[in-house]
């Protein structure tokens, strides 16, 4: 079960020590190191810290009232809820507590300002202890005297438990997404690099020349013809053949009519079959030369 204290005095100058209490911890920092401070309200915030601010704040809000009224707030928590922030980074576990102040105060006491800080120490035989102490002002952000009754300060302690526990498992959400998304990089075996790299030095080879089916069938039937033969292997009768089987592989219809043109021209008589290959050649008079 969290714990909230509330306590008021109408003292200014003991307000004033309680400023500088909260800001610089209960066993005291080295250094001359403080306690980040915190504003709720406009008129706080924009200290943005500034301990001599925010005392010259407060001083100046009791002007004018016979009778000021501190109240001061001490927000603690549970021992299991105590355990699940020593498991957060000391930043992230100040940022939940924080958040939760604001929206407490925000929804159960609408229109209190004042300052406060974030306390993560623990006490005899107890671990860390993360708690708040809040210092409010005697005005409201309106201007009126602060007033806040029984019935408000026990609305702030039930909000206060609600708020500690959702924003805390919110951020227990967002680190355990946060590792199931971090996957490890596969490790690669040295050998895969060392090869990497070497086929990285050398330069693309150019891609081989592809041939058709037609051409490699030419090529097997013709060595074996040629070894049958005990024909030479290069010559330009074996060249030209070459270039046909080639020719025929990659363009068929091509081939074929270029095929048929000789085979029809060289069953013509002679001065019709000159006339045919005369007129073939002369691309000038508009004819289609294939």
């Amino acid at each position: 079960m969290f714990f909230v204290e509330a306590r008021y005095h109408r003292n200014p100058k003991r307000a004033l020590d309680q400023v500088k209490y909260i800001a610089h911890r209960e066993e005291g920092l080295p250094d001359g190191h403080s306690r980040e401070l915190y504003g709720i309200g406009a008129r706080y915030r924009a200290c943005r810290g500034d301990e001599a601010k925010v005392r010259k704040l407060l001083r100046d809000d009791s002007r004018g009232l016979k009778r000021p009224v501190y109240f001061r707030f001490i927000l603690t928590v549970d021992n299991p809820t105590a355990e699940r922030f020593a498991k957060l980074e000391g930043g992230l576990a100040e940022r939940v507590l924080r958040d939760a102040v604001n929206n407490t105060f925000r929804g159960a006491a609408r229109g209190v300002q004042g300052v406060f800080a974030v306390h993560q120490h623990g006490g005899q035989d107890r671990p860390a202890h993360p708690h708040v102490h809040t210092l409010m002002s005697p005005r409201l952000e309106n201007g009126a005297p602060t007033h806040i009754s029984p019935k408000r300060i026990q609305q702030v302690k039930e909000r206060w438990e609600r708020e500690v526990l959702s924003n805390l498992e919110r951020q227990e959400k967002r680190l355990q997404r946060a590792r199931e998304t971090q996957t490890p990089a596969p490790s690669i075996p040295a050998r895969i690099l060392i090869a990497e790299r070497v086929r990285a030095s050398f330069p693309a080879r150019r891609r081989p020349r592809r041939y058709g089916p037609f051409f490699r069938a030419f090529l097997v039937g013709g060595e074996l013809l040629r070894m049958i033969r005990r024909l030479p292997r290069f010559g330009p009768a074996r060249a030209a053949a070459l270039a046909r089987i080639d020719s025929f592989s990659r363009n068929p219809e091509r081939t074929a009519r270029r095929a048929t043109f000789r085979l029809i021209s060289d069953l013509m008589p002679a001065p019709m079959r000159e006339a045919v290959w005369l007129a073939r050649g002369m691309a000038g008079f508009g004819l289609r030369h294939k």
